[in-house]
């Protein structure tokens, strides 16, 4: 099982578990009613979205039982540049790569010489996690999302030596039979040298069996393009091919 996988052209991830998320404050943005917060959350996440037109990033992934048994863990490379680019390689504990080209949705397994494609125009519309790529407003029609501004910072740490300030959103399917139930996406905001910069440090989701996936990111790096052959995809010589677009 791949660290991020595919069933029916769809790709998994997860919300974290509570014990993972502790801080110290815990504050949630009030509204008059929860449609008016949930559009206001909604605006909130997808100004910040828009602000990242592409970034990179090292990436260490769990997957977790519903119970937050863990079944397997592993660590890639990502890179994003909208609209609709995606490159993700899996290196341990087993290779494989997830390309999007702008219109297929490839993923790529070396061990079993086998490759799937998947129409990226179908995808985009039934998997949340694609929201990070897409600057298509109306895909956000079929999700509500609730904001959550975390100080996470040691009880008797002082002020200079706090930790990051954290923002979570999270973001969930209004089709009830959706096979993502939540997709959580978090920033951190890093005070380095008095200058303070915004990075997108997590992003989670859990599936309609409850398996979890939590994808923690590091080397964030939203400065420089990453290079345009990324999102290249050629079929290697001797592999099968599984199309489903």
């Amino acid at each position: 099982m791949p660290i991020l996988h595919f069933s029916q052209g769809l790709v998994y991830a997860a919300q974290p578990l509570a014990d993972e998320a502790k801080v110290s404050d815990v504050k949630l943005e009030k509204s008059a009613s929860s449609a008016e917060y949930s559009s206001a959350a909604k605006q909130r996440l997808m100004t910040k979205l828009g602000k990242l037109a592409f970034f990179s990033a090292n990436f260490s992934q769990k997957i977790l039982t519903e119970q937050g048994e863990l079944l397997q863990q592993g660590t890639g490379k990502l890179a994003i540049s909208k609209p609709n680019l995606v490159y993700w390689q899996t290196v341990t504990p087993d290779e494989t790569l997830i390309v999007s080209d702008g219109n297929t949705l490839w993923f790529y397994d070396p061990f079993i010489e086998q490759a799937s494609a998947y129409s990226l125009a179908k995808s985009i519309h039934n998997t949340p996690i694609l929201l990070l790529i897409s600057d298509d407003a109306t895909l956000w029609q079929q999700y509500t999302v609730v904001q959550e501004s975390n100080i996470a910072q040691q009880p008797d740490a002082e002020p200079q030596t706090n930790k990051p300030l954290a923002e979570r959103f999270i973001v969930t399917p209004k089709n009830k039979n959706s096979q993502i139930k939540q997709l959580t996406i978090s920033f951190t905001t890093v005070d380095s040298q008095g200058e303070k910069t915004e990075q997108l440090s997590e992003f989670s989701f859990q599936d309609a069996t409850g398996q979890i996936s939590q994808i923690s990111l590091s080397q964030f790096n939203s400065t420089d393009k990453p290079d345009a052959s990324l999102f290249s995809f050629s079929l290697p010589q001797g592999v099968r091919l599984e199309d489903q677009r």
